[in-house]
């Protein structure tokens, strides 16, 4: 259970010319050496790096590798375990209704094969993720133990490149398990269960537009359509820009002192408040990698 928790919590994201779209080549404003942006997604083989144009090119031609979080970090990953866990006052049977309750252990059950009493302990939107990893895994055949995030920072090591997280165990958190209120993310459960069909094709949509690099159609998609499962303003602003304007204050820095490649969740690459247009603005030059 330890080690599924920790890859949950690690959880909470075609034609060659259209996946290069996930790596871009950042230069200019007195940059000594270019740096390097990649787009990870959780559920996506890493088989998959292997088709992206000049990935470990790229990779290897740098001396840092920063990732959203160091994913090594074992005190984190105890710390994480343990924030997983809800308050002791609370149980599940608090936050839904004798109906609720009884079509998430069903589900459960049939998926997860266990029920809702023996998950019970654990926070609603980790339910929600281990539930939904099973459910992609029957659906795609998916086995991957290990992250594109952590792969890289896995070989970064490996190589005696510095490896830094943009994020402490405590933001982390925050992000995990601080997005929205227990009965909220009680409500977002239930929703997908009894919308696993939509679910499933959405989750299968959204790994069609990685594949093909597009981000925008990425960050429309994550922004929702006003739907209970889908994320609010508030709640994307804090995943997503919010993170952003805190990853920016860290990362000309770090490009400036050496060469870097970061690889971070897709979705934080693009919109108008993603890292590529920002680096933009702030008068670097960012282009796809072909």
């Amino acid at each position: 259970m330890k080690k599924i928790i920790v890859f949950l919590c690690l959880f909470l994201i075609s034609l060659s010319g259209l996946q290069a779209q996930l790596l871009w080549k950042v230069t200019g404003k007195d940059l000594k050496h270019p740096s390097y942006l990649f787009g990870t997604h959780h559920l996506i083989p890493i088989q998959f790096l292997d088709s992206v144009p000049g990935l470990f090119k790229a990779f290897n031609s740098c001396d840092r590798m920063i990732g959203e979080m160091i994913t090594s970090n074992i005190e984190a990953s105890g710390i994480i375990q343990q924030a997983a866990i809800m308050p002791n006052h609370i149980k599940m049977a608090d936050l839904l209704s004798e109906d609720e309750y009884k079509l998430v252990d069903v589900e459960l059950k049939s998926v997860l094969k266990i029920g809702l009493k023996e998950v019970s302990i654990l926070n609603p939107s980790l339910i929600l993720t281990l539930y939904e990893l099973e459910v992609y895994k029957k659906l795609t055949g998916f086995t991957e133990d290990v992250q594109s995030d952590s792969y890289f920072q896995l070989v970064a090591t490996e190589k005696g490149k510095k490896v830094i997280g943009l994020e402490t165990v405590d933001q982390q958190i925050k992000f995990l398990f601080g997005s929205g209120s227990l009965e909220r993310q009680a409500d977002v459960l239930v929703e997908t269960i009894q919308h696993k069909d939509s679910i499933c094709n959405e989750m299968l949509h959204l790994n069609k537009l990685y594949r093909a690099g597009k981000l925008e159609e990425l960050v429309n998609l994550a922004k929702g359509n006003g739907k209970v499962t889908d994320m609010t303003e508030e709640e994307y602003f804090k995943l997503v820009d919010e993170r952003n304007a805190d990853w920016l204050t860290k990362l000309p820095q770090n490009m400036k002192e050496s060469s870097c490649f970061v690889a971070v969740g897709a979705m934080h690459l693009g919109g108008e408040n993603g890292l590529i247009k920002k680096l933009q603005n702030a008068g670097f030059k960012v282009k796809a990698v072909e």
